[in-house]
This record gives C-alpha cells, structure tokens and sequence, in this order.
C-alpha cells in the first residue's frame, strides 16, 4: 500500500464525514500522516491518538448537544458565547489525555494566534490542546489560552490546510474538503419583487458567511497546492449544526471517498476538476 499524507478541511457538523472518509482510506492506503483544521483536527487527532473509526463514530453519536452548550459554559468574560472547557475534558476522555509524540500516527493541527497574527502549528503536546486549539470558532468559543498564545480555529487562514503537506510524512497527499460549494455562478443587481425566502439568526448568518469565504480559500489552496487526489465530502442535504447525524455524515463520507477514488483513476482527472475550480474562482477573480 502506499503511504498518504491525508489533509482534513473544516467545516462544523460537516466535517463529521471524514470519519467515513477515512474508514474507506483504510482499504487502500496506509495513513502515514495527518493534518487538519477545526473539525479535521478533532477528527484527525482523535484518529491518530488510536481511536479507531468504529469507536470515533460511536463517540461522535454519543455527543451530548446539550452539554456542550449549556448555561453554565457561557463564556462571561465575553471572547466568545462558550468558553469551551468542556470540549478540552471532551477531547481529553476520548484521547485519554495522549500527548501527539506518543500518537499512533504523526499528527498535525492547524490553528491561528490572534497575538502574532499567524497560523500555529501543533504536532507536540496534548492532542486535546491542539484539537480545542484548532476549533476554537470565533464567536461562538473563546480563543484557547496556552501559554503566550490566543488561539482561534485554524480555518481563518487555513480551512483546507494542504499548505503544509509537504512538511507530513508519505508518498501522496489526499486531501478532503467538506466546505460548502462556491457558486458557480455570479449575478449582477437587478430590482426585485420577491422577498427574502429565509430568516436566519445571527450565529448562522456568521457562519454561512465564514463558511463561503472558507470555501473560496479551500478551492485556492486545492489549485496552488496540487494534492494528488481531492475528495469533496460535503454533504448537500445536511447543515453545519447537524451535530447529532454522525452516521449519516459517516456514511455520506464513505461514499464520496469510493466514487473519488474511481474518479482518479481516469486519466486526466485531476486537471479537469482543477480546470472547473479555476473557472469558479476565475469569475469572482476577473
């Protein structure tokens, strides 16, 4: 088997489908590295620590919503809505506190220090410090505290961190975008009579937002970086707080890895998936 370097993307509940990703991986690649970013990295780490993709699962279905959200983890110092202590004891139950050098694959996370203004990288220390580190969603959880650091999700410079590939261990780069799709499609303003369809509250304005722009950056990084095969596992018919559908992401991420992984195998593939995305960033671009 070959050895791939595998890059987890963010994107909230949807990145619950690289659980299904990786369990298809497994059947056809050995997994020598990982790197990724917010739910990537929370995916990732607990991957890499040992955590098989059974038990990932199961642990993922087990979440408590109400947990994690509830009154008493309000952030009162106002860095974020949560202060997110809770996703450290989290990530520490199901890492049983593992420090990366003793992980059972090299693992990276992807995080962003507001203090120097740019990305930090964690492949030492405790797996629960680099994957609260790097989900730490700007409004919606403080900034992780550790040491001189202020850290935010890595996904405000990297969502789909294929930068730092080359630095990880293997043959080839597999990397997995979850991100929503950036439209194809642009519009010029004209007068309409028809009102707006939705209301949103203010988090999922946020995010949808952050999520658009992070989709944009994925797509950059895809074309600049050039991983060997790319699988787009973002699920169409789920939202970004489906936290508690892990086995249908888990499902919808095995499928897409499968038909991903035939599509690479046509001759001239990749180039055509990289000539659609650069016609998609070309129209905002021009």
């Amino acid at each position: 088997m070959k050895q791939a370097r595998l890059v987890l993307g963010g994107g909230s509940a949807y990145g619950l489908a690289h659980i299904g990703v990786i369990r298809e991986l497994e059947k056809h690649y050995k997994i020598s590295s990982i790197i990724g970013t917010s739910m990537g990295a929370i995916v990732g780490g607990a991957y890499a620590s040992g955590v098989s993709t059974e038990d990932l699962q199961a642990l993922a279905e087990d979440v408590s919503i109400y947990e994690l959200f509830k009154p008493r983890n309000l952030d009162w110092r106002g860095s974020g809505i949560f202060d997110g202590k809770v996703l450290v004891r989290l990530f520490e139950e199901w890492t049983n506190s593992k420090r990366i050098e003793n992980g059972v694959i090299p693992f990276t996370a992807v995080a962003y220090d507001l203090n120097l203004r740019n990305s930090v990288l964690f492949n030492s220390g405790l797996f629960a410090d680099a994957m609260r580190a790097s989900s730490s969603l700007p409004l919606i959880f403080a900034p992780h505290e550790l040491g001189g650091y202020f850290l935010v999700d890595g996904g405000v410079s990297h969502p789909l961190p294929i930068a730092f590939a080359e630095s990880q261990k293997g043959e080839i780069t597999i990397a997995v975008n979850v991100l929503p799709p950036v439209a194809d499609e642009v519009e010029y303003y004209r007068e309409k009579e028809i009102k707006t369809k939705h209301k949103h509250d203010r988090i999922t304005i946020f995010l949808e937002s952050l999520m658009q722009n992070q989709g944009s950056m994925a797509l950059h990084s895809i074309l600049q970086y050039e991983p060997d095969i790319v699988i787009d596992a973002h699920h169409p018919e789920l939202g970004f707080t489906d936290l508690k559908k892990a086995k249908e992401f888990c499902h919808w991420g095995e499928i897409k890895a499968q038909e991903a992984l035939r599509d690479h195998e046509e001759p001239g593939f990749m180039e055509k998936l990289r000539e659609g995305y650069r016609k998609i960033l070309g129209k905002y671009l021009d």
